[in-house]
Parts: structure tokens; C-alpha cells; sequence
């Protein structure tokens, strides 16, 4: 089959319809299972009563250990309150404020905890009066007093303590912390005075320090155990302190195989994406040198141009630069015969020896700089994350914030590893999935970021012949890789779920651990990959790691943009993804629902991402929808599918559909943190008031089991939102029949109102998204119709008469 370019939409021509969206699709009054106030009320008495006890003895010690020297204008409690269920903010943001003084300034576990300044003393008595008048009722059986049926929608509350904030061990501190300051939306003047009184202290304490205003944090370098302890004690303003190692540590020793450089690249004039590589640097003195851009500026540690990392200063970035420069086939073949180029490369240096602490104040700083000096570099890699895991339904960090806010406002698409769980080889004795239940196994930040790509590892080599790993397949994630730390079951009720919320979004070759013996695992050379050493005189090296998947996909996405220059950047993250497969990854029952957590939404295949051919066509549609409607696209099929004996009537097609779009992220709220709701399906040939029509009085939906690719039926407990979607269809004969071989593509788009402070006045009201849709005929004897004969009854255009590189092969991974 000859390989074709993808189709991309006339998306006006192709719209039929744009109305207002009426949310009846199964809207119910959000009176879910799980937010019921508890039955057994004398146990909730109970609880809160020690609740009660503790924050009082919590006050008093909090206010002792407090310097009077300092002169602080202001101080402020916070109360940390979980809920029975999610926390209705649109509604009870206020009535906190009002009734009980109490100022929300963040949310977790997607709104079932809160923060709240007690921002009026006197009317937070309220509180303390209704859970007193509440446990005297229950226990004391006092029946002559009142209070608010909304205590018994709190499940617990506490101070926020010193060891609250303080989000790791003093004596563990690094060069690098972090204070994340609390937002007041509604006293700003109040946090302003609290800060510049921190400002004052750490300026004259002598501490180095940035106040990255953009992001609410303050980055302090080299304090003292000492110092940290009396800010924490002391300015109220502080939500936590961190100090995060940054880590690219890979495994121990192997055997590294001596070999010099022995190939040119062919086509270094040609006009390739640029790749920046944050990283450890890119060795100059290697045969990466013509592909790199001869740039010293962009550094936080050394020359960009060097790369000394990892054991034996073999590097890191140089590998990571070669993976994302030469992709899968140049390294399958080792480097012989003909060597092209998908990329050029610019080095963002980051560390020096690949492990410590890094300012994420100036590397933020450093890749603004970069797009402003190089607008038309799209694509990064970021193979450094935390050395820790993100423990379940943790919230997003400052730095992932920070990550997903550059994406947005640049036009970037960062590549970011889960990390790698190194403590795996001392764990397990041989392949056991089971072993991801682990919290442990959790990715690391910043792979949790939403508007980027997070890739894990499969244990592929890039080797042909018998493949030697522990895992039961090439195709199958290592035990090293790490999984979403997401898990909505512990939040919401079986019923409600969102399918999409999960990372990372694809697993791609890592390599893979071997057997030392029948029960010890090692890191051995013959399951692990063959990568470019940045040391010229050794030539390559064998390593593992989700460090090199990352880069494998950034090359892919090289490869998309260098086919189709005009795409979009959330159009090649929707071909990357509706291209990967879980067709050759089952997972037993044991671990089912851990399958997308751990490999996302499966492994990616080069072809399928790059090109259509004769028998399967990849339609792109890339538009834009206004908050509160809907717009239909008729898709036509041709008129041979229902004519012509195919063999079979049932499942002749099989469509994939992915859409994905980016946001600008809100802070201090995880339920919300995107607070786009965007969903799409296919249906039938119905317009747009009757798809928008209950399904019990009038079914528009083509398979029972496909509705919108996200429910956003929970309009004041929401569900969080995904901004990635995928959704499947196989397609019969009486299903083209009855809808006159026509379906409609339909995509509905609103805000969300649970957020703290409400949106910004100025947040988008008009949202760009990519939806990627891939049509295979599923029959025996393949017609080579359908993608001439899609492309004459849609309004559709190939996007570019393609080079077609020869060289890319058909079956490299089936999947």
C-alpha cells in the first residue's frame, strides 16, 4: 500500500449547523451517591468534636511559637475542611465569605478538601457555634439548640500547621525552596502586606531569592534550616515549602560498547524542525554536530555545547538529542547505510551532571527567551522531572502550572518522561503488572501536565530478532515506567467518572530490564537500547529509561510537522495519539483498571500518526467553538460500502476519533484547573436539536455505548475535565443505510463555574481545537476506494504532496 497524506477539512465548508447548546443530554440535580451527608451522625459528632478540641490547642500553640519581633501587620488563620462530597463553589464561595468569614483560597481532591483564611474572626464563631450547637445535639442530646444543616456536610477540618506546610524533612534541605503563597481573591490588600513583610525579612536576613509574581511563589536559594522555620511560624501567607531534587539518573553500570562514529548525515541542508533539548547539553563533538544550532545562550549550568551527565560522562542530553534528530529507524539500524535527519536541535541546558537542583524561576525565564528568540521552534523534550512521585490525587504543582501556562501562550509542545522508578529492580523477581498498585509507581511532576505530552516506556529495544526483557512483550510497559497518580473512584462514585483524565498519554520503546539469573533482575545490554554517547571516542552506549521514549515521540511529532508544516500543535498531539494502540497489551482482570494509568492510551505507531493510504484515510478537522455551543460537520461516506459486496455487513469500517485542545490553566483549584468542558462524538444523521434531545425521546446516539466522548451532565460538581478525548466506532452496512451514509461529527463546548474567585473577566470565551479522525476499511479483500473516493464527497484537501521516505517501515510494530 502506498503510503498517502492525511485530509484535512475545509472546517467552514464542511459545518453545517452552529447553535447555543441546551444541557438536557441526562442532566440530573447533581444529588449524588457519594456527596450524601453521612446517617450515622453520632459518629460525625464524635469526630468533629476531637476536630473541635485540637484546632483550639492548635491556635494556642501556633501563636506561641511566634516571633513579636518581626513586626508582621497581619495575622491570618487557615482552616483546612473536608467535605462529605465535592465542595459546590459557585454556590458557597460566597456564603463562607459572608456568613462565616471564611475566604476559600484553594481546593484539593478535586474539591472535597478546602483552604479557607478565617479572614473575620468574629464571624467565624459562626462556624465554631454551629459544629459545638451540632455535637451537643447528637451526644449531649440537647434538643433546645440550632444550628446550620451544612455541618453536616464537613467530614473533618483542622488548623493549617507549620508541618502542614512543610512539604519535606529540614534536614533534607536543598540548595533551592520554595514558598508558594496562598491567594486571597478577595483581599488582595491583605496578601500584598503580608508579602512585602516576608520580602522585608528574607532581604534582610540576606537570603537570595526571586518572586516570580506571574506564578505566586517565591524562590529562596541556599537558606537555612533555621530561616525556613521562622517563616513558617511566622508570615501567614505560606501554603507550602518545597524543595524538590531534580533528577535523569538512570540505571547502573552496563557495558558500554566501543565503537567510533561512523556515519554522515545525508540531508543537514534540508529545512527540519527545530527541537529544543532541555537537558544536560548536546556534545558538540559528535555526529550530531551539523544538525545542532551553534548557540551558547541558553544555559543554567556550563556550555550547552557539552554534555559530561551520567556514569563515565557518557552524557545525556546527546542521547536524548539523537533519539529526537534520528528517530527509530537510523538507531534500529545502527546507524548504517544512509543516515537522514527529521530535526535539528537547540540545547537548553538545565544541569551539569543531570541530578540536584534547578531553578524552575529561570528555566521558565530561559524557554520565554527561547521562543522569543527562535518564534518558530515548537516542539521541546523535558527528560528531567522530580526525583519523588506525586502521591494519588495530588494537585498539579507550581512548576506544572508554570509548564502548562508556557505552552498556552507560546505555541509549544513540550515532550515530558514519567521518570523512572529505579527502586523496581530490587522489588520484583520477575514481570508482574500488579506491581503498578503501588502508590510508589506514581510519575513524577511535571509529567502530569495537561497541555504538554507525557510518554512512559515500553520495553522495546529497537532491536530486531528474539527479544530479551522480563516484560511478557516488546509492546508491553517496564516495571521502571511510572503511572498517572489519578484515581477518580477514591473521589466519586463507580457512576461517575471521566474515562479520559489520565496520564500518560502514550507509552513509547525504552528498553527493558533483563534476567541476571531465573530470580534476580539486572540492568543488562541486551534488552536495553543503543544510543549515541556524547563521548566521541566510545561512539554509543546502552541505556533504558523513559528519558528516551519522551525524545522517540518528540521525533515522531518532528516527523508530523515536517509533512505538515500548517498543523497545529494539539493536530499533532491528536495524531500521535489516535495513531497508538492497546491492541497488543492486554492487561489481566487483576490490574484492568490500572491498563490506561500505566500505558495511557497504548503505544505509538509511526505510520498510522503519519500517513493515510488507499484502505484508510485520517480526516483533520481544526476549528474553533464559543463558550455554550454546539457545531455539527456532516461526514459522508461513499456510496461503494453499501453497493459493493465487501464479504461482510457487519463492522466494514473502523473510525478512531481523537480531539484535544490547550487552555489556560487556573491555579489554586484541581477540580477546575481546566476549566473547559469540550466534548465530541459521532451520531447519526440528525441535526443538532435532535442530537441535543434526552435519548429517551429521541435516540440520536449510533451505538448505545457511544455518547460524548465527556459527560459534562455535573454542572455544580463537576467532574474534572480532560483536554484529550478519544472515542471508537465500528461502522455496519445498515448503519450507512439508515443515515443515507451520512453521520455527524458534533462538538459542544461550555465554562465551568466552580471557580475560586470565578473566572478571570478577561479568560477566553472562544476555544481552538483539533479533532483527528481515522476511517479503515476492516474487510478481507481491501477495495483501495475509500480514500480518493472519502476525499470527492467531503469537503476535505490534501494537505501536502509528500516525499514519502522509503525507508519507514510497515511493520515495525503492528499494532
Amino acid at each position: 500500500m502506498a503510503n498517502k497524506s492525511h485530509l484535512k477539512f475545509l472546517s467552514e465548508k464542511q459545518l453545517s449547523e452552529i447553535k447555543d447548546f441546551k444541557y438536557n443530554y441526562g442532566f440530573d440535580s447533581n444529588k449524588d451517591d457519594e456527596d450524601a451527608a453521612p446517617k450515622n451522625y453520632f459518629r460525625l459528632a464524635t469526630s468533629l468534636r476531637a476536630d473541635l478540641i485540637k484546632f483550639d490547642t492548635d491556635v494556642t500553640a501556633k501563636y506561641e511559637l511566634k516571633d513579636k519581633e518581626l513586626n508582621i501587620p497581619i495575622d491570618i488563620d487557615y482552616i483546612e475542611i473536608a467535605f462529605q462530597g465535592v465542595f459546590e463553589i459557585n454556590k458557597y464561595f460566597k456564603v463562607y465569605y459572608n456568613d462565616l468569614g471564611l475566604e476559600a483560597s484553594a481546593f484539593y481532591d478535586f474539591a472535597k478538601k478546602g483552604l479557607f483564611a478565617i479572614i473575620n474572626r468574629e464571624r467565624f464563631q459562626a462556624f465554631i457555634t454551629d459544629v459545638n450547637n451540632f455535637i451537643q445535639f447528637e451526644l449531649e442530646h440537647n434538643q433546645n439548640v440550632k444550628y446550620s444543616n451544612n455541618v453536616k456536610y464537613v467530614a473533618s477540618f483542622k488548623l493549617l500547621r507549620a508541618n502542614d506546610i512543610l512539604k519535606f524533612r529540614l534536614e533534607n534541605i536543598g540548595e533551592i525552596v520554595y514558598l508558594s503563597l496562598i491567594d486571597l481573591p478577595l483581599d488582595g490588600a491583605v496578601k500584598q502586606q503580608l508579602v512585602q513583610s516576608l520580602i522585608v525579612y528574607v532581604e534582610s536576613s540576606g537570603i537570595v531569592y526571586k518572586h516570580d509574581v506571574e506564578n505566586d511563589r517565591i524562590e529562596l536559594q541556599n537558606p537555612t534550616p533555621e530561616q525556613i522555620q521562622k517563616i513558617i511560624q511566622n508570615f501567614d501567607i505560606i501554603e507550602s515549602v518545597t524543595s524538590s531534587a531534580f533528577t535523569t539518573i538512570r540505571p547502573s553500570e552496563f557495558n558500554t560498547v566501543q565503537r567510533q562514529f561512523g556515519f554522515d548525515i545525508q540531508n543537514v541542508g534540508d529545512d527540519l524542525p527545530i527541537v529544543g533539548i532541555i537537558d544536560t547539553g548536546i556534545a558538540q563533538q559528535t555526529a550530531l554536530a551539523p544538525l545542532i544550532i551553534d548557540d551558547t545562550t541558553f544555559t543554567l549550568a556550563g556550555s550547552p555545547l557539552i554534555d559530561q551527565a551520567g556514569r563515565n560522562r557518557l552524557g545525556h542530553g546527546t542521547a536524548v538529542a539523537g533519539l529526537v534528530a534520528l528517530g527509530r529507524l537510523n538507531h534500529k539500524n545502527n546507524f548504517e547505510n544512509e543516515v537522514t535527519a527529521d530535526a535539528r536541535l537547540l540545547s537548553i541546558k538545565i544541569s551539569d551532571n543531570g541530578s540536584g537542583y534547578i531553578s524552575e524561576i529561570d528555566l521558565l525565564n530561559m524557554l520565554y527567551d527561547v521562543k522569543a528568540k527562535y518564534p518558530e521552534i515548537r516542539l521541546f523534550t523535558l527528560t528531567t522531572c522530580y526525583s519523588s512521585f506525586m502521591y494519588k490525587n495530588e494537585t498539579f504543582s507550581d512548576y506544572t502550572y508554570s509548564l502548562d501556562k508556557f505552552a498556552y501562550e507560546t505555541n509549544s509542545l513540550i515532550f515530558i518522561c514519567t521518570g523512572n522508578n529505579e527502586n523496581c529492580i530490587n522489588e520484583n523477581t520477575s514481570y508482574d503488572l500488579s506491581y503498578f498498585h503501588g502508590d510508589h509507581t506514581n510519575l513524577s511532576t511535571p509529567a502530569d501536565s495537561m497541555n504538554n505530552v507525557t510518554i512512559g516506556a515500553a520495553a522495546d529495544n529497537l532491536k530486531d530478532g528474539a527479544f530479551l526483557g522480563i516484560a511478557s512483550g516488546r509492546e508491553f510497559p517496564t516495571l521502571y515506567t511510572r503511572k498517572g497518580h489519578i484515581d477518580l473512584s477514591v473521589i466519586y462514585n463507580p457512576k461517575k467518572t471521566n474515562k479520559n483524565y489520565f496520564k500518560p498519554d502514550v507509552i513509547e520503546s525504552g528498553g527493558d530490564m533483563g534476567y541476571y539469573n531465573a530470580n534476580t533482575l539486572d540492568w543488562m545490554d541486551e534488552p536495553a537500547l543503543t544510543l549515541l554517547s556524547a563521548r566521541p571516542e566510545i561512539g554509543i552506549m546502552q541505556e533504558v529509561g523513559t528519558s528516551f521514549a519522551a525524545p522517540l515521540t518528540a521525533n515522531l511529532a518532528a516527523k508530523i510537522i515536517k509533512n505538515y508544516p500548517a498543523l497545529s500543535n494539539e493536530s499533532v498531539k491528536a495524531l500521535i495519539i489516535n495513531g497508538a494502540s492497546l491492541n497488543l497489551i492486554p492487561f489481566a482482570t487483576d490490574v484492568s483498571k490500572l491498563r490506561n494509568r500505566v500505558i495511557g492510551n497504548g503505544l505509538v505507531d509511526d505510520l498510522k500518526s503519519l500517513y493515510s493510504d488507499e484502505n484508510s484515510a485520517t480526516l483533520i478537522l481544526e476549528d474553533v467553538i464559543g463558550n455554550g455551543n454546539i457545531r455539527i460537520y456532516p461526514i459522508n461516506f461513499p456510496e461503494y460500502l453499501v453497493s459493493d459486496d465487501l464479504g461482510k455487513k457487519r463492522g466494514i469500517l473502523k473510525v478512531t476519533a481523537t480531539m484535544c485542545f490547550k487552555f489556560l490553566p487556573i491555579k489554586n483549584n484541581q477540580l477546575s484547573y481546566n476549566p473547559i468542558h469540550m466534548a465530541f462524538s459521532i451520531f447519526k444523521n440528525h441535526s443538532a436539536d435532535d442530537i441535543m434531545k434526552p435519548d429517551e425521546e429521541l435516540k440520536s446516539k449510533l451505538k448505545t455505548t457511544l455518547s460524548w466522548s465527556e459527560n459534562g451532565r455535573y454542572v455544580s460538581k463537576p467532574l474534572p475535565y480532560s483536554n484529550t478525548q478519544k472515542i471508537f466506532l465500528n461502522v455496519n452496512v445498515d448503519d450507512l443505510n439508515n443515515e443515507g451514509n451520512t453521520f455527524k461529527l458534533a462538538v459542544h463546548a461550555k465554562l465551568s463555574e466552580q471557580v475560586v474567585g470565578g473566572l478571570p473577566e478577561d479568560y477566553p470565551t472562544e476555544f481552538p481545537f483539533s479533532i483527528v479522525l481515522s476511517i479503515e476499511e476492516t474487510i478481507k479483500n481491501n477495495s483501495g476506494k475509500l480514500y480518493d473516493e472519502i476525499q470527492l464527497i467531503n469537503q476535505l484537501e490534501v494537505i501536502q504532496e509528500l516525499d514519502i521516505d522509503a525507508g519507514l517501515e510497515a511493520d515495525e510494530l503492528d499494532v
